[in-house]
């Protein structure tokens, strides 16, 4: 039974998400974003402690949920049907988390993230000078990210809830990562310059904000468990204060990046396997994005919304007080939905014309994941040796 329970926190508090490329949803998972390998039996000044490595590699375009096949062309340049071919946006995103989480009580949980994350953006550049050519460029974004802090309390005492719990959270992400990392970047005249990086490597948004957090779980059949959870991100800064471009007419403010608000969803099942039962298997569907509009603070500024929806494999592994964890989500829908910018561009152009022929639909592409890889490992320190 301590098997199971533990292996069902390891899964149901794991909901550390990763970004997908660039649609930026940052790299944290609401109040309690670490592996609690045997956190539901936390006693009163118990402490675990955890590290996390995150890696994905965002290379297919999509508008919509309509994938940009041509993107992905070898050759570049204008091709006859006058679409730019070859020149797709690769983003290779490293991060790890060090974790802590302390039993204040035996129903209240004290947490800590810190993330460092490592953020490469690999795009086309078409130089006329000193020649003509068309190349391959990378440039970086690394550093400490944004720190998260929460508490979380269990609605039902654990000592007594072995076959079903509730947890619910609150939390602060802190603004601890640069929103405006530079990096040198090659122009087309053949020359360097130092330039502010994307929106979607900054290992920081620049805001404050604050989640709401509910996940449980409930046992179906001997060793086979449900568990869900999900949180929202509040973000109530509008933006940061970085430009991405100059502004275009009619468009001021657009041109900033944002601070944007972020949620996550996740449900499934899970089963532990082996003669010891400390062997978990998991299968979970998870959904996870940034919406278009904050459901707080202003909403003029940059951002690449959409949402992923994934099938995510799992497994875990504890010995004693040493948990071994492994997730894969592989998206199976990426959708790149039209943004605040694209929609005041769109009112913008249609209006210019008293009665347009053809009424003009603006809406962004972005970037996103096959899959993500996750590896966590944790450790609880016992206060009480009768509780381990």
């Amino acid at each position: 039974m301590k098997y199971i329970l533990s292996a069902i926190f390891i899964v149901t508090f794991y909901i550390q998400t990763a970004a997908q490329g660039c649609v930026a949803v940052r790299q944290m998972g609401g109040i309690n974003a670490m592996f609690p390998s045997s956190s539901y039996n936390l006693s009163k000044g118990d402490m675990q402690v955890g590290t996390n490595y995150r890696y994905f590699h965002s290379w297919r375009h999509f508008v919509g949920t309509e994938e940009q096949k041509q993107r992905q062309n070898t050759g570049g340049g204008i091709g006859l049907d006058g679409i730019d071919h070859g020149n797709a946006v690769n983003i290779y995103s490293h991060a790890v988390d060090l974790n802590f989480s302390y039993a204040l009580t035996n129903r209240i949980q004290l947490n800590v993230t810190l993330p460092y994350v490592h953020n490469e953006r690999s795009q086309v550049l078409r130089q006329t000078l000193p020649v003509k050519d068309t190349f391959r460029y990378s440039v970086f974004a690394k550093g400490l990210a944004d720190i998260r802090i929460g508490a979380s309390y269990w609605v039902i005492d654990p000592a007594k809830a072995h076959s079903g719990n509730i947890m619910i959270g609150i939390g602060l992400k802190l603004p601890t990562g640069s929103h405006s990392e530079t990096d040198l970047v090659p122009q087309s005249n053949g020359t360097k310059r130092i330039g502010i990086m994307d929106q979607a490597i900054q290992p920081g948004d620049g805001g404050l904000g604050f989640s709401v957090e509910l996940q449980g779980f409930k046992k179906i059949y001997k060793s086979i468990y449900g568990f869900a959870n999900g949180y929202y991100l509040f973000s109530p800064k509008e933006s940061n204060g970085t430009f991405k471009s100059a502004p275009s007419p009619g468009l001021a403010g657009y041109n900033v990046y944002a601070c944007p608000d972020q949620y996550f969803a996740r449900a499934g099942f899970m089963a532990a396997v082996g003669k010891a039962k400390n062997l978990t298997l998991s299968l979970a569907a998870r959904w996870e994005g940034i919406p278009a509009y904050d459901a707080f603070g202003g909403q003029v500024a940059y951002r690449r919304p959409g949402y992923v929806v994934a099938i995510e494999p799992g497994i875990s592994y504890q010995k004693g007080q040493h948990t071994l964890s492994l997730f894969v989500p592989f998206n199976f829908v990426r959708n790149r939905i039209q943004s605040a910018a694209d929609i005041a561009s769109q009112n913008l152009q249609n209006s210019a014309v008293p009665t347009p022929p053809k009424l003009v639909h603006v809406q962004g592409d972005a970037a996103f994941a096959d899959y993500s890889i996750s590896f966590g490992y944790t450790y609880r320190f016992v206060k009480n040796k009768k509780h381990s």
